[in-house]
């Protein structure tokens, strides 16, 4: 098994726990919000319980952070809209996520909705490779 493997398979029991979803139904692209309706507090329980499992800090927030950081002093938002060299970072920071929805018009707080379990994993990925 894969480094991936195993944190997409431990990513799966946490939410489950938390959440009490079959890991059957869970795939590594399922979103977390929308697919399998997990809400932000559950949320802060699965991140929670994957910093202490891993022994590392994960927050959602350092994916824009880093993003803004990549495009120096271009701007990434516009009137809370991500613009389209924005997007093109994103494309290339969340390869997981389909680049059809990532697309004109979307804010940060809609890129959060489109976060899946791979999206974690590769979170819990880049912290563990910076330990």
């Amino acid at each position: 098994m894969t480094q991936n493997e195993e944190i997409i398979e431990q990513i799966k029991r946490i939410i489950q726990q938390s959440c009490g979803i079959d890991p059957e139904v869970m795939q590594a692209h399922s979103t977390i919000f929308d697919e399998l309706s997990i809400d932000s507090i559950d949320m802060v329980d699965i991140l929670f319980q994957l910093e202490r499992h891993y022994d590392i800090e994960l927050k959602i927030s350092e994916i824009e952070q880093q993003s803004k950081l990549e495009m120096g002093d271009e701007p990434f938002e516009v009137n809370q809209v991500i613009t389209a060299k924005g997007l093109d970072v994103l494309r290339r920071r969340m390869p997981e996520i389909d680049p059809e929805k990532l697309t004109e018009g979307l804010t940060m707080f809609e890129v959060i909705k489109l976060i899946n379990i791979q999206s974690l994993a590769n979170m819990v990925a880049h912290q563990l490779a910076k330990k």
